[in-house]
C-alpha cells in the first residue's frame, strides 16, 4: 500500500458490482466513467467497484457514458445539479470544467506535500492547474504510433518504418497487398480525435497550432505541409473517411489495418476486439511516429486518465465516501492491477516500481521519443479549439476546402477564438 492509501486507512484488498440486489439504500458514491461504458473494459472497472465494496464497506453507482459523450454530459448535469461525486476526464478536457464551482481542489483534502510524495510527477502534473490539484491521475502514458506486425508481414514490410517516406512506401504496400484494408486508420471523424492525428503530423513537419505565448501559428508552411498530407492519404487511398479511434481498433484487431495512432490502452481494446485474447499481443508493436527525415526526434502526445471530484462548495474531507475510493483507485493494490489490465502505466512511485518488469510498457515507453503536452488542452477554451482545428481538418480531408483555404480559416477561428483564453496550466 502506497503512503496515500495509508494516510486515509484504505485497505488493500484483491480486485473482484456495485450495490447488492435488492439493497433500498443509495449507493455511497457516485462514479461517472467513459471506461465503464467500453464494453472491452466493464468487467474490469466493475471489479474495481466490487472489490472496494468489500476493502471499505462502501457502495459505488457506476454512470457509464461514452467517451464522446463525457464533456456534454458533465456539463448537463451541472446545470441540473446533478453531477457525480467523481469523474472521469480524460487529461486534455480538465482545462475545460475548472469554471465549475463544484470542482474540488484536492490538495485542500490530502494535502499538496502527501500527493507529491505518493505520486509519479509526470502523471500528478496532468491534474494540476495554477497550482491547484483539480484531479488525481488514474492511469499515464502517450499516444503515439503502433502497428499490426502481422498485417505487415503479409505486405511484405520487414521492419517499422522510421521516415514518412518510408511510412508512406509501408502503407502502399498495405493498399495493394492486403485486401480490403485500410493501411493507416487515421482519425477523420469525431473532432477530439482528428486534434491529435492533426497534432502530431504538425508537429512532424516542425509546426506548432499555439505557440507557449498563446499565438495562433497554424498558418505556416509546416502546417499546410501537414495537413496536405493528411488530404493525400486519403486522396490515395491510404487512409479513409468516417474514421474514428474505436474504429480504428476494431480493423486492426481485424487485421484490416497496419497502422494507426492510439494510447497504450490500446492492446487491451485489441485483444478483446480481435476475439484472441492476450493471443493477439504478438501482433501489436509500438513504434516511434515517423520523422520527416533522419535525425529528427520523434514525437508523441502525453496522455493518461483523470479523476475528478464535485462536492458542493467544492469543499471535501478525506475521511469521506468518495475521496475513500479516490485513495483506493491510487492505492497500490489497485495501481499494480488494474492499470497493466488496461495496458497502461500505473502514477504513483511505488506501482511503477513493482510494475517496471512489463514488457510491451517499456517497449512503448523506448517509442515514446519527444512526449509533449497537448498544445490545445492546456487553454480555457480547448473545446472550442479543438472543434475548430477538427472541423477544418475534416473538410480539407473530404475534399470540401483545399488544404490552403482550411488552414488559413482555421487560423482566422482560432485567433478569435485565442482572443478570450487563459492559459489553463
Amino acid at each position: 500500500m502506497n503512503k496515500f492509501a495509508k494516510m486515509v486507512s484504505v485497505a488493500a484488498l484483491a480486485v473482484g458490482g456495485t450495490l447488492a440486489a435488492g439493497a433500498v439504500q443509495a449507493a455511497d458514491v457516485s462514479f461517472m466513467s467513459f471506461t465503464y461504458a467500453e464494453e472491452a473494459n466493464t468487467k474490469t472497472v466493475q471489479g474495481v467497484l466490487d472489490a472496494f465494496k468489500t476493502a471499505d464497506g462502501l457502495t459505488v453507482e457506476p454512470l457509464g457514458f461514452a467517451w464522446g459523450d463525457m464533456q456534454k454530459n458533465i456539463f448537463l448535469r451541472a446545470r441540473s445539479k446533478s453531477l457525480p461525486d467523481i469523474a472521469q476526464l480524460s487529461e486534455r478536457w480538465l482545462p475545460t470544467f475548472v469554471s465549475l464551482d463544484t470542482l474540488v481542489d484536492l490538495n485542500t483534502v490530502y494535502g499538496k506535500e502527501k500527493l507529491e510524495a505518493a505520486f509519479a510527477p509526470d502523471a500528478l502534473a496532468m491534474g494540476n492547474i495554477d497550482g491547484k490539484q483539480y484531479a488525481l491521475p488514474l492511469i499515464s502514458g502517450t499516444i503515439g504510433m503502433v502497428a499490426n506486425k502481422e498485417v505487415l508481414e503479409k505486405a511484405g514490410v520487414s521492419k517499422a518504418p522510421e521516415t514518412l517516406q518510408e511510412f508512406k512506401d509501408a502503407l502502399v504496400a498495405v493498399r495493394d497487398k492486403v485486401p480490403n484494408s485500410v493501411p493507416y486508420t487515421m482519425a477523420t471523424k469525431n473532432n477530439g480525435s482528428i486534434l491529435i492525428d492533426f497534432m502530431l503530423w504538425n508537429w512532424v513537419h516542425g509546426g506548432r497550432i499555439i505557440n507557449d505565448e498563446g499565438k495562433v501559428v497554424v498558418d505556416s508552411d509546416a502546417g499546410r505541409a501537414a495537413l496536405q498530407f493528411m488530404v493525400d492519404l486519403v486522396k490515395d487511398r491510404l487512409a479513409a473517411p468516417e474514421i474514428d479511434r474505436p474504429d480504428s481498433r476494431r480493423l486492426m484487431a481485424q487485421g484490416a489495418s497496419a497502422f494507426y495512432f492510439d494510447a497504450p490502452q490500446t492492446r487491451t481494446f485489441l485483444r478483446d476486439f480481435s476475439g484472441k485474447g492476450v493471443d493477439f499481443d504478438k501482433n501489436v508493436l509500438p513504434m516511434t511516429t515517423p520523422v520527416l527525415k533522419q535525425g529528427d526526434k520523434p514525437v508523441s502526445v502525453q496522455w493518461g486518465h483523470l479523476l475528478v471530484q464535485f462536492a458542493p462548495g467544492a469543499t471535501a474531507a478525506s475521511d469521506a465516501p468518495a475521496d475513500k475510493f479516490l485513495a483506493y483507485l491510487t492505492s497500490d493494490v489497485v495501481q499494480t492491477d488494474y492499470p497493466l489490465k488496461m495496458s497502461a502505466l500505473p502514477v504513483t512511485k511505488s506501482a511503477r516500481e513493482a510494475v517496471s518488469g512489463d514488457a510491451y510498457l517499456a517497449a512503448w515507453s523506448k517509442a515514446t521519443g519527444d512526449a509533449r503536452r497537448n498544445e490545445v488542452g492546456i487553454w480555457s477554451n480547448a473545446a472550442e479549439l479543438t472543434q475548430i482545428v477538427g472541423e477544418e481538418a475534416q473538410a480539407a480531408m473530404l475534399g470540401q476546402k483545399s488544404a490552403d483555404d482550411a488552414i488559413k480559416t482555421m487560423q482566422g477561428r482560432l485567433t478569435e477564438s485565442m482572443a478570450s483564453a487563459k492559459k489553463a496550466n
